[in-house]
This record gives C-alpha cells, structure tokens and sequence, in this order.
C-alpha cells in the first residue's frame, strides 16, 4: 500500500451521503469490487479473513461496492483491482455523525452482541447511522432500527437496516454468555451495573425468584457472583424461556437456575419463600406487588415512574403491603434510567415484614 498525495475534500462535499469538512489523504490500494447484492457477504468474508483495510473509506457506485483489502484476493464472482481510496483514520461512529450534522444526543444506541440498536426520531437518516456504525466498529455487523417496546411480551419492534439479517445474538456480561433473539425478547445491556449490583446483595445460599426473568440475565449473575442455593427464573413468553433455559445450561448452571413459563401471578403462589424477590417488568410491576409481598424477604422493585411522583408511589407501595398484613420499609430508591422527558426508570428495594 502507498500513499499518493493530501488532497483536500471541499468543505461541502460528502463521502456516502455523509458531509465530510476535512481533509484526508489518498491512498493506493489492493480492492475487491463487488457486486452490490453480495456486498455485506463478502465484507463479512473479509473481515473474518482479516483482510479488510478498515482506516480506508469503502467506495461504491451505481452497481458495486468498492472494499480495499491488504493484499491482492480472488473471489468468485469479483474483480481485483488498484484504486485510489480516502484515508479517514481513526473516527469513531459519533465523528462521522458529527460531521453528517446529525446531533449524536438525538441518538439512542444499544450494543447487544454484534447487533446494535438503532433509536431515532429522525428515520430518514438511519441508514447513514447505520453504515457509520459498521464502517467503525467491526464487532458490529447487524444494525437494527428500534421502534419502541409493544405487545403482550413487551419485546421491541426492530427491522433490519443495515449489515447481516439476523437478530439473534450472543451478549457477554460479566464473563456469561447471553443468547437471545431481540426481535422475540426484551434486554437491557443497560442494567448490567444493576444486575451487579443486586447479585452483591444476596447471601450465599439464599432463594432467589426473578419474577420477569426474560433471557434470565439477573439470574444468571446472580448464580455466577451469589452463589444461592436456587433460583427461579420465571416468564410467560415462550421465546424469552427457550433462550433462558439455553442460557442456563450455557453458562453451567443447571443446578442452581429452575426456568418456568407461565404467568407470575399464579407461578409464585406454588413456590417457597424467598430471601429476595426481583421484579423487573416496569410498566406492569405495581399490578403484581400483591402477589410478591409475603413472598420473599426483599423485593428488588422496578418502575417507570413520573418524574417528581416518587414519593407518592411510595406511599401506594406502602398501602399495599398494609392491605396484605406486611410492613415495608423502603431503601436506596434510586434513578436506574431515563425513560422520557417526563418519566424515568425508578429501583428500590423493599424490605418486607408482617405487621
């Protein structure tokens, strides 16, 4: 590879669609041309090959997609050649938005494995998004547009925009392996600080009931960092069970996890007392508190609260627990997330005695 001159790109040109005010260098380079319709194939080929230049800007025209590669390659179906390429070094996806004059707070992103999720009220230039994010992080190769959560399983609305056509993958968290599809389950990799957090507080040989378990991330932390004699992991989506149970035996913890499907009202009925009950499922979570006091212990309780309403809430929770016999003391209520301008993500936990 040889570098050719510095050549300036006019302050209102665009490189993929994507305003670029800057100057890179050109540079000479070993390509492969590819036809477009095969083009995420073999970019995955050639990045599992660890052949693709990745501080090159990959070129396309009418019909191919240029990929500038670190020695001569031949592929069915593809052309070799020397071309002139821009050097963009090394920018990050939020560099490249910057530049596109797409402001990088109007953005949400979850990474979840090599698939990352997209939310933007702007759609029309998702695709833009999208490509910046394959073009600087080679962990990712799916790019998902994230609608929102919806539906009697509370799973996200996500289409394919960008890179390979799958949705399921495989997440690390704290030295486990994750396996979920996210257009069948809902996750957070946002509440792995959460997850900790609660594991740190279960004693070794405690019980533990993960209400709303989804793919089972609590439990599986939980089970890893605790150490409790049991869990049960319970959900009634038969998707977020399979990839549960999957999970479970996973991560080697067959003996510790009891995945159940169905609903948690009446599953928790049928199980013994627990040391600490987690009730992640934060739209619906104060429809099931009746069935969880007298329950367990503690209650780790989650809910999309308005903002300024916590103390209210507090006081309903409270009524609740007086109504079944119980007391209630309420400790470390803290913000877990933002949800909207006017509502927030709210965690607590609930220390439960009879009255």
């Amino acid at each position: 590879m040889s570098l050719s001159s510095c050549k300036p790109i006019p302050t209102n040109a665009s490189i993929n669609g994507i305003y670029a005010p800057h100057f890179y260098r050109i540079v000479k380079c070993h390509c492969v041309i590819v036809p477009k319709e095969k083009a995420e194939e073999v970019r995955r080929k050639l990045v599992d090959g660890d052949l693709l230049v990745t501080g090159l800007r990959i070129k396309r025209d009418e019909k191919n997609v240029y990929f500038p590669v670190k020695k001569k390659v031949d592929m069915d179906g593809c052309f070799s050649s020397m071309e002139d390429f821009e050097e963009i070094g090394k920018k990050s996806y939020l560099d490249i938005l910057k530049a596109a004059g797409i402001r990088p707070e109007s953005i949400s992103i979850d990474f979840i494995g090599s698939i990352a999720l997209l939310r933007m009220k702007d759609e029309s230039v998702a695709i833009k998004v999208a490509e910046a994010l394959l073009e600087t992080n080679r962990n990712v190769r799916t790019v998902c547009l994230d609608r929102g959560v919806e539906g009697d399983y509370r799973v996200r609305n996500v289409e394919v925009i960008a890179g390979e056509k799958k949705t399921e993958a495989i997440h690390r968290e704290y030295g486990l392996r994750i396996k979920l599809d996210v257009a069948k389950t809902y996750f957070s990799p946002r509440l792995a600080t959460e997850r900790i957090r609660v594991a740190k507080q279960v004693a070794e040989g405690s019980v533990v009931v993960d209400m709303f378990a989804g793919v089972a991330p609590f439990s599986l932390v939980i089970a890893k960092y605790a150490r409790p004699s049991k869990i049960y992991a319970i959900d009634v989506n038969p998707y977020a069970v399979r990839y549960a149970r999957e999970n479970v035996m996973l991560n080697g913890m067959a003996g510790i996890i009891e995945v159940i499907e169905g609903d948690a009202k009446g599953v928790i009925k049928k199980l013994p007392h627990a040391n600490h009950i987690i009730m992640n499922l934060p739209h619906s979570s104060f429809h099931f508190l009746p069935d969880a006091i007298g329950k367990g212990d503690i209650i780790h309780y989650y809910e999309i609260m308005d903002r300024g309403r916590e103390k209210e809430r507090i006081d309903e929770i409270c009524g609740v627990a007086r109504e079944h016999g119980f007391e209630i003391e309420v400790k470390n209520l803290r913000v877990v997330g933002s949800y909207s301008p006017s509502k927030q993500k709210m965690g607590m936990e609930l220390y439960v005695k009879p009255i």
